[in-house]
């Protein structure tokens, strides 16, 4: 697609998330220098702590995969993975990149060819190994299991992945030897996941991670929730992804976790929790807005 008819409701859309391991401001306003046409920045976050940052690119499909190709080549340029630290796990300078339809709204054939031509061409054109997740893997790998066999939840105590050597785990896409300044990425399609982060009053992350057991879907907690303690600006919060934002939305995990955090007591409590990112709603109205004002 080269224009497009914004109000034409059978144009395709879609977002990207991209994760950097870097909270630089400074970064990020290079990453959206590279933005190009027909697709637009919605949102960023960045944590000095986690030391990580994301930036939220809708559009249509082929304007989607030009500018997330164009933007991790930037964070590239400024981003050396072998001396990362912070307290947010990470396997990368740019680790992490998903895809998820925004119109039609559950058309995830739409995000996996987004999501395969983005892992091809980072694979090929800025050699980084590529391990696919979600509808873009063959089998439909969890995001939680990819990083778990790379070793992504424990990264930031042992310097996962910020040595050059032979890949333990064969990539989809890309060279099988570590670049530690570039690290690895994981590439996939999903529907639309929200960030909901809620700090809490506990005793240590242990203890915050009891709370995480009790609303995590894996453990029989909500479903779509998935979540992991850690240390940021905030203090200790738990920081959750939410993968059936129809079903489970974030009012649903505040009163899980209120609930479990009175029975847990030892004085733990929550403090207010935000949200990273936006709702799907809001950024389709935006990015047809945005379209239909390049007309």
């Amino acid at each position: 697609l080269n224009r497009v008819e914004a109000h034409d409701e059978l144009t395709p859309l879609v977002v990207s998330n991209v994760y950097v391991s870097d909270h630089s401001k400074k970064v990020l306003e290079y990453m959206k220098e590279h933005v190009g046409d027909e697709s637009f920045v919605m949102s960023t976050f960045r944590d000095v702590e986690y030391n990580r940052a994301s930036m939220c690119i809708s559009g249509t499909p082929k304007a989607v995969v030009s500018s997330v190709l164009k933007v991790v080549a930037a964070a590239l340029e400024k981003v050396d993975y072998s001396k990362h630290s912070g307290t947010h796990p990470a396997i990368g300078a740019v680790d992490h990149v998903n895809v998820h339809p925004l119109r039609p709204s559950k058309d995830l054939k739409i995000a996996v060819e987004v999501a395969e031509s983005i892992a091809k061409r980072l694979a090929s054109d800025l050699k980084i190994p590529v391990y696919l997740y979600g509808a873009a893997h063959p089998q439909g790998k969890g995001l939680a299991k990819g990083r778990r066999e790379l070793g992504y939840f424990k990264s930031h105590k042992c310097g996962t992945l910020k040595k050059k050597a032979e890949l333990k785990v064969m990539p989809d896409a890309g060279p099988r030897n570590n670049d530690p300044k570039k690290g690895v990425a994981m590439v996939g399609a999903c529907p639309w996941v929200m960030n909901y982060n809620i700090p809490v009053t506990c005793e240590s992350l242990s203890q915050a991670q009891i709370l995480c057991d009790k609303i995590r879907e894996a453990k029989g907690g909500l479903k779509g929730v998935q979540a992991m303690a850690l240390k940021n600006e905030n203090g200790i919060e738990v920081a959750c992804n939410l993968l059936a934002i129809e079903e489970i939305g974030p009012e649903d995990v505040y009163q899980k976790l209120k609930i479990e955090c009175e029975k847990l007591g030892r004085g733990t409590e929550m403090k207010a929790p935000y949200v990273i990112g936006r709702f799907p709603q809001d950024v389709l109205s935006e990015t047809i807005a945005a379209l239909q004002a390049k007309e």
